[in-house]
């Protein structure tokens, strides 16, 4: 490069610089070189590298798997592998879960409408308020600082643990043989509190919503999976547009940047896919794999998550 471009760059430069902006990097690149340390060049740095990627494409399919054969939510796998194993912020991790429910939720919602197991009539009350208590517990989480919020989580994880040990124990889940209770204040109380809860931890909302409408509403397993997956097609969308809209006003533990939605989006582009592949495979697999043996396999790792966000 000719020494007179980095001293005196041409009007026609200028001219162009004030009208792109990576034109204008390159300009301030050449009067001063060593200022291109300082700049941040957003497209370059906003690209995942390549291990991370094939890492988040084997995050999702092993969420998505277990969630399809132990019947929980990925999101209790993605956020502490995002928070603990990839270093990222537990609410950047929060909201790449929330936005991988949409694409999780709303095909499961279809799926049992076809089916014929929505009490529409529950759903009624169930929905609103759902709605309602996911944008407080998105607003809430937004305020709690990252220490704590692993905090939460691992409470959370503790809770997860005590329910698959359950399970280990009794076996097959108990019917509800009562006549099932759908008055719409029963229905507000578990879509507010399952909308909260998600809304609070980042997650879909379903370790909540099957036991909550079981012993408040006495629906079966069934349609208490039934509900769970027709609020989360509501909840889920709300939520993450709410979390990825407000993500900017927390900062980043870490560094003290503000926190981008960019970033959670595109983690959730590459989980998203395969997500949805394991949690069809699966299902499938349930009456094939050893499923208590995973389950116990499932159990340590929670352990071992719960333990590093509680015991840092």
């Amino acid at each position: 490069m000719p020494a007179f471009w980095a001293t005196k760059p041409s009007p026609q430069m200028i001219a162009v610089s004030r009208r792109s902006t990576s034109a204008r990097r390159m300009a301030i690149f050449m009067v001063c070189p060593c200022v291109v340390e300082r700049i941040r060049f957003d497209t370059l740095d906003s690209m995942l590298p390549i291990w991370e990627i094939l890492a988040l494409l084997l995050l999702g399919f092993c969420a998505g798997s277990l969630g399809g054969l132990l019947g929980i939510g990925g999101g209790v796998l993605t956020i502490p592998a995002l928070s603990i194993l990839f270093g990222h912020d537990i609410h950047l991790a929060q909201a790449a879960s929330m936005n991988v429910v949409v694409f999780v939720a709303i095909p499961a919602a279809i799926r049992h409408y076809r089916q014929s197991t929505l009490p529409i009539g529950l759903l009624r009350s169930v929905i609103p308020l759902g709605i309602a208590g996911i944008v407080l517990g998105v607003l809430l989480n937004n305020i709690i600082p990252t220490t704590p919020m692993e905090k939460i989580f691992g409470v959370f994880l503790l809770y997860v643990i005590g329910v698959n040990c359950r399970k280990l124990v009794v076996g097959k889940p108990i019917g509800v043989d009562a006549v099932a209770r759908n008055s719409p204040s029963r229905g507000a109380v578990v879509g507010a509190t399952a909308g909260f809860g998600a809304g609070l931890l980042g997650i879909g909302g379903g370790l909540i919503t099957v036991p909550l409408s079981q012993q408040v509403c006495r629906l079966t397993l069934q349609h208490a999976i039934a509900v769970s997956a027709c609020l989360m097609s509501f909840t889920s969308v709300i939520g993450a547009a709410v979390k990825d809209s407000t993500l900017h006003l927390i900062a980043d533990q870490a560094t003290g940047d503000p926190l981008r939605a960019f970033d959670a989006l595109q983690m959730s582009f590459w989980i998203i896919p395969t997500a949805m592949v394991g949690s069809w495979m699966g299902a499938r697999l349930t009456h094939v794999l050893p499923v208590r043996a995973i389950r116990i396999l499932f159990i340590i790792v929670m352990m071992i998550g719960a333990g590093k966000m509680l015991w840092p």
